[in-house]
């Protein structure tokens, strides 16, 4: 069924109906408030047709009051409409933010991957204050002037059917000409959304990168890529406005040429007696009260136009589906059940690259510590996000207890397997709310404990409360080796089943990263850990080995060692060097 409304009005209503009430009561003070218009042009028209001639002057006071109370009741009634409209939609933006935010936060790595953050947060700022604009400010106008163009109309035809009639036909033609901008107004405010949004995603991207920029050398050229951005997004902008202003010159023409129709026809009906004085002057205020607020018709039709071009870029948003998703029928990993690990028949490729791995058979028993070795691209890390489901593999299994990760629910499988990446993220605070992430109630005492595993004492060992020192934005008072130890300690914390460690320990020292990860593997005793890693000392401590190259793993066991570097002595005597290894049955 065809509706008179617009999609993006009808996408918009259900988010609206929360705020119902404010939007009810908004409407009726607007609708007092255009009443309260009509009451001035009738008391003038009675002032100038019978107050005046008689000279009462007690009706004169009456008649002044009324025209008073029209003005001020009429500015009263608009602003309470406003500030509830205001009030509304400050909740409707603020459940769209969190909804928005809700949504982003449910999608999966590869959307991720593929999306900058300024464009990430873009839907978040412009297009929500150009919906709330809309709702504030833009759609009362709109109510405003269909309420009062309905009054108005209905007192023009009470004072003067005949020159109503002059006055009508000119309404459809002002119809008829925004109905021809609309399409192609509507068209410009996408591309001028787009150009924002491209550049607000160069902005985010260049900001976060000044260091590294000025260091390339590339700052004038960024710039002027700027500049291009800047000049494309004013273009897009240029050509909504002069398309707008072309709108506001033709539309304007139908306004004047109604207020001339109406003064022609009225004065000769004057003329010939047929029409008081105080009626020409009534009706002339009505056709400047009907055609007043169509004359800022383009600006605001051009806002309402932007309004659903924001509307369009959030529903887009809104329609991004997760490439992982929690199946409906998804259980929680059996408390008590051993973790193994299976991948069954297992492909997978990033979009656009076909397939970065082919596991045709892989099993990793509860408790075992595995190293992940080979060259770039040989797909190691894609076996740990596999693993902890930050994709879907194309075809095959993968199963942790016996079950596919695709039926535990995903709480409980974040729960038990933890992924940490070469570049852990670290946020803007204390340093005992970065461990506390994931698990809220540590104590003092254990978060100081796991500090002292991963050898970060510096905040130990000064004064007290040191834990509740400030990190900076992405953690950048910190080393890249000592953000990796925190983001170690925070793993620690929690004591993940299964532990995937994916060059998180690529920017210590080699004596460092021994220790540390021997100290993981005895504060972990039965977990299963990966290591990802390029460098053989890094993998001295494992019991087992995993070589891959072209997305296969073509080694298992220390023969991989071999296979990676051209011997096996150097490293299988490194790792028999590991007493803790054999004390817990690791020791090949």
């Amino acid at each position: 069924m065809l509706s008179p409304f617009p999609p993006e009005l009808r996408w918009l209503f259900p988010r609206v109906k929360p705020q119902l009430l404010f939007h009810i009561a908004s409407f009726f003070c607007m609708t007092v408030a255009s009443l309260l218009g009509l009451v001035t042009p009738f008391s003038i028209r009675w002032l100038i047709d019978s107050i005046l001639p008689s000279h009462d002057l007690p009706l004169l006071i009456v008649a002044i009051g009324l025209i008073f109370a029209s003005y001020e009741g009429r500015a009263v009634f608009s602003a309470l409409g406003g500030y509830l409209t205001f009030r509304a939609t400050q909740g409707t933006a603020l459940a769209l933010r969190l909804s928005l935010l809700r949504h982003i936060g449910s999608l999966s790595a590869d959307y991720f991957d593929r999306t900058p953050v300024g464009e990430l947060l873009y839907p978040f700022e412009r297009p929500i204050d150009e919906i709330s604009y809309f709702g504030s400010d833009l759609l009362p106008s709109i109510l405003r002037t269909a309420i009062s163009a309905a009054a108005t109309l209905s007192a023009m035809a009470v004072l003067s059917p005949n020159l109503t009639l002059v006055v009508v036909p000119l309404l459809p033609a002002f119809l008829a000409l925004r109905h021809g901008y609309r399409t192609r107004i509507g068209h410009q405010a996408d591309l001028v959304q787009m150009a924002r949004n491209k550049f607000s995603s160069f902005l985010e991207e260049h900001l976060s990168a000044l260091t590294e920029i000025q260091l390339l050398g590339q700052t004038e050229p960024r710039e002027r890529e700027a500049s291009e951005l800047l000049t494309k997004a004013i273009g897009r902008q240029d050509i909504l406005y002069r398309t707008g202003a072309f709108f506001s010159a033709f539309s304007n023409l139908a306004i004047v040429s109604g207020i001339a129709a109406v003064l022609a026809c009225g004065s000769l009906l004057v003329f010939d007696g047929q029409l008081t004085t105080g009626t020409l002057v009534a009706f002339y205020g009505l056709v400047i009260q009907l055609f007043e607020p169509l004359s800022t018709a383009t600006e605001t039709y051009a806002r309402a136009q932007r309004a659903f071009s924001s509307i369009r870029q959030i529903q887009s948003v809104f329609q991004i589906a997760p490439a992982v998703e929690e199946h409906r029928h998804a259980k929680p990993i059996p408390s008590g059940a051993p973790l193994h690990v299976l991948f069954r028949n297992v492909s997978f490729g990033y979009p656009g690259r076909g397939n970065v791995i082919r596991i045709p058979s892989l099993e990793i028993r509860e408790g075992e510590r595995i190293a992940v070795i080979g060259p770039n691209g040989a797909g190691k890390s894609t076996v740990g996000k596999l693993l902890s489901r930050l994709y879907d593999a194309r075809s095959g299994e993968v199963l942790i207890a016996g079950s596919d990760v695709r039926a535990i629910t995903l709480t409980s499988l974040r729960s038990a397997v933890w992924y940490l990446p070469a570049q852990p993220v670290l946020f803007h605070r204390s340093i005992a709310d970065n461990l506390r992430i994931g698990r809220p109630q540590s104590t003092s005492r254990e978060m100081e404990q796991v500090l002292r595993i991963v050898k970060l004492t510096k905040y130990l060992d000064r004064c007290p409360g040191s834990l509740d020192d400030y990190l900076e934005p992405n953690g950048s008072n910190l080393s890249s080796g000592e953000r990796q130890r925190v983001a170690i300690a925070r793993a620690l914390l929690h004591h993940p089943r299964i532990l995937i460690l994916d060059e998180t320990t690529s920017s210590l020292d080699p004596d460092s990263e021994q220790a540390i990860l021997r100290a993981i593997g005895q504060t972990l005793p039965d977990s299963t850990l990966l290591v990802v890693s390029h460098r053989l000392p890094a993998i001295g401590w494992t019991g087992r080995i995993l070589l891959m190259r072209q997305g296969q793993i073509v080694g298992d066991g220390e023969s991989a060692v071999g296979n990676a570097t051209g011997g096996t002595h150097s490293a299988s005597v490194e790792r028999r060097r590991d007493p803790s290894r054999k004390a817990h049955g690791y020791e090949p």
